[in-house]
This record gives C-alpha cells, sequence and structure tokens, in this order.
C-alpha cells in the first residue's frame, strides 16, 4: 500500500476541509427549521447531511494528525469531495428538489468551495513524499 508523508500543505488543507464540514454540520444540525425556510430545502435532509457530515469532519481532523496516511486514504477524500460537489451543482439546479433563492446560492456556494478544497488536497497529495515501505526496508 502506498504511503504519503504528511506535509504542512496538506495538514493545513484537511483542517481547513475540517473547520468547515463541522460548522456546516452543526448548523444543520443546530436549526434544521430555520436553514430549510431560507433554502427551501426539506428540514429532514437538512438534518441527515448535517449528521452525516459530523463524522466525515471528525475523519478529516483525524487524517489531518497523522505523520504517514495512506495514498488511498486521500484519494478517497478528494473523491467523495468531487462527489459532494457534483451533488451540489445538481442540487442548485434543482435536480433532486426545488430550491429557492438563497438555496441556489448557498448550493452553488457549496459546490465552488468543496471544488476548491478538493483541488488543493488533491495538489497536496500529488507533491507528498512517498513513504518507504516497511516491506522495502526490510527487504534492504
Amino acid at each position: 500500500m502506498s504511503r504519503l508523508i504528511m506535509t504542512p500543505f496538506l495538514r493545513n488543507v484537511l483542517r481547513v476541509d475540517a473547520v468547515l464540514s463541522g460548522l456546516t454540520a452543526v448548523m444543520m444540525v443546530a436549526d434544521a427549521e430555520l436553514m430549510a425556510a431560507w433554502t427551501g430545502l426539506p428540514p429532514g435532509l437538512m438534518t441527515a447531511i448535517g449528521v452525516a457530515l459530523l463524522p466525515w469532519a471528525a475523519l478529516l481532523a483525524w487524517l489531518s494528525s497523522r505523520t504517514v496516511v495512506a495514498n488511498a486514504a486521500i484519494g478517497a477524500v478528494v473523491a467523495l469531495n468531487f462527489c459532494w460537489m457534483v451533488d451540489c451543482a445538481l442540487a442548485a439546479f434543482g435536480t433532486f428538489n426545488v430550491p429557492q433563492g438563497l438555496g441556489v446560492g448557498l448550493l452553488a456556494v457549496q459546490a465552488l468551495g468543496t471544488f476548491v478544497i478538493a483541488e488543493l488536497e488533491w495538489m497536496g497529495m500529488k507533491r507528498a513524499p512517498r513513504a518507504a515501505s516497511l516491506r522495502g526496508a526490510l527487504a534492504s
């Protein structure tokens, strides 16, 4: 399994992603009714997304605290962020529900922000040095 040495850049991008995901989760869980009224999206959807984002934020925070991480773990974070970006963009166009004005704006900003974070994580992953494998070290 390919492993990466965590760089300050990648660590910081993961931390920003964790903080933003955590804040979004707290807002959605704390007042789903208000968020639903602002966006035109169902309160149950807001709550469900908020609850799902809590462990996601925790995972990102945990990954950012490691000195060495599996390349596949960061790749999965990037892939899931790109999926989230596509979902937000589709939702902004009313594919799943018909959001109101603020909802369209919120989803568009979410899609754009997630794209930027995913791209930065991808760059960080590609630039991070590879850790020597345990097998390679034992064979030497």
